[in-house]
């Protein structure tokens, strides 16, 4: 019976030694590709809620003065495509505004941690008050401050109070706030009673002259809505179970005002340079390891009408060590 030429039979069947790197380089470019798909589908980091805060030639206020009408604008809100209310938009005063005690995800509440300038609901109020819905919320057509976009913005405006105003404590009794004497500024909750820390905002401003206060405007007490509560008078059937100590919470999800067109597109070429850098590595890597193997295989196939050395096994083997029939008769 022949013998197996050692060095073919190492050619034909790599052991499991050599294979190993193989595998080693193809996980770890396989787990690198997965990564870096996943960084680029995830995007940049969601921005903070912000307000900003224009005059009617689009410059900053910083200083406001009670009967003027500002700009607010929103960013990096969380809007929820048919999602219960939106948020409620105030001019009033918070407790220890930097530590954030106040918000209501917090445990902060109406008529003790934060105080607002009592108005009436619908379009025709006073302005001190704006509901701002979610884009196809039940009572988005009793919202008198727009719709939250699905970026996030939104935009309304406000009529200034007078400095010094009485707003409602949680006895339902009246609570002076006098802004010469306490930072005011502008407020958003979320509306309905949902607790949604992502919407829960704070703007300060000042008074330009706290001093010089216009006739308050006059509303119905009867008429007071506390923002925690129902979102329109119409649609209080539909909303009275979600009032303020509602235990409801929204996780906070916010996005980077941004063109979806655009950032798709951006996050699509990104995702398809890198692995096409990977794969190309990889081949590389794959075409070196062949290359070696093959390098490997030439040095030890013996040359072509070689006579067998004297020491290769099978020149030693005898050739007549087996009977024949002319020795068995023997």
């Amino acid at each position: 019976m022949p013998l197996r030429d050692p060095a073919r039979r190492d050619r034909t069947r790599p052991s499991a030694a050599a294979a190993r790197p193989v595998r080693a380089v193809t996980g770890v470019l396989a787990g690198l590709v997965l990564a870096g798909a996943s960084l680029a589908l995830a995007g940049p980091a969601a921005a903070e809620s912000q307000v900003s805060i224009t005059d009617d030639s689009g410059a900053t206020v910083t200083d406001v003065v009670a009967g003027s009408v500002v700009h607010l604008a929103g960013s990096g809100f969380q809007s929820v495509q048919g999602g219960t209310g939106g948020i409620y938009v105030t001019f009033g005063w918070v407790d220890d505004a930097a530590s954030g005690t106040w918000r209501p995800s917090e445990g902060g509440a109406t008529g003790l941690d934060y105080l607002y300038a009592p108005d009436v609901e619908g379009a025709g109020n006073a302005g001190f008050q704006r509901y701002v819905a979610f884009p196809g919320s039940s009572t988005e057509s009793a919202a008198n401050g727009g719709v939250i976009a699905a970026d996030g913005s939104w935009a309304t405006d406000l009529t200034i109070p007078a400095a010094s105003f009485e707003a409602m404590d949680r006895d339902g009794n009246a609570a002076p706030v006098d802004c010469a004497q306490v930072q005011c500024g502008f407020i958003t909750v979320g509306a309905h009673g949902v607790k949604n820390a992502n919407n829960e905002t704070f703007a300060p401003v000042t008074f330009a002259d706290a001093a010089a206060e216009p006739a308050p405007v006059e509303a119905a007490p009867e008429d007071s809505v506390d923002p925690t509560t129902e979102g329109a008078p119409e649609a209080t059937a539909s909303v009275t179970a979600e009032a303020d100590d509602s235990t409801e919470t929204i996780t906070a999800i916010s996005a980077e005002p941004v063109d979806p067109d655009d950032d798709a597109s951006a996050r699509r070429t990104f995702i398809l340079s890198m692995v096409g850098g990977f794969l190309t590595i990889a081949v590389l890597i794959y075409l070196g390891v062949r290359r070696a193997r093959a390098n490997r295989a030439a040095q030890a196939e013996p040359e072509v009408g070689a006579e067998p050395t004297t020491d290769s096994p099978a020149a030693d083997l005898p050739t007549t060590d087996f009977p024949t029939d002319d020795d068995a008769s023997r």
